[in-house]
């Protein structure tokens, strides 16, 4: 089973670029893949990718590039999920949510993370230029993905 999961706020500016890049997904999306909108709690991850064997997570970051930047972290690099945050308005959000569940044995066989540099969080903005060019780019990365 394969999951497609977009994390933020949509309500917080370019910490909804997860969440955008999943409703995009939705329709034309990667075969064979449910996608799910979550807003970042870790607990609600796990329980959101549980039963699933193949998982691809997108969420906004601040991991010191510039906004717009993407970062792919593989199934065997998920370690370097720790050098990435996410951009501050779910408090302890996907890198919590591996922590835990490599800890509690949960982890999917095959776990993917887009990560989108955020610009901003402002409250009521919308996706600034270059994080909605991130998107565009996320969503062609991830169907060519899928289809190897």
């Amino acid at each position: 089973m394969r999951l497609l999961v977009g994390v933020g706020n949509r309500d917080r500016g370019d910490d909804a670029a997860g969440r955008e890049v999943a409703r995009r997904l939705l329709v034309g999306g990667p075969p064979g893949f449910d996608v799910r909108e979550c807003k970042g709690e870790a607990t609600a991850l796990m329980e959101a990718w549980a039963g699933y064997d193949d998982v691809v997570l997108v969420d906004a970051c601040r991991a010191g590039g510039a906004p717009g930047t993407v970062h792919r972290i593989g199934p065997e690099d998920t370690a370097g999920m720790a050098t990435l945050r996410h951009a501050s308005t779910h408090s302890l959000g996907v890198a919590a949510a591996i922590g835990l569940a490599r800890a509690l044995g949960t982890v999917p066989r095959r776990l993917v993370v887009y990560a989108i540099e955020a610009g901003h969080a402002r409250e009521g903005a919308g996706l600034s230029p270059e994080v909605e060019r991130a998107v565009e780019e996320v969503v062609a990365a991830i169907r060519r993905d899928v289809a190897l």
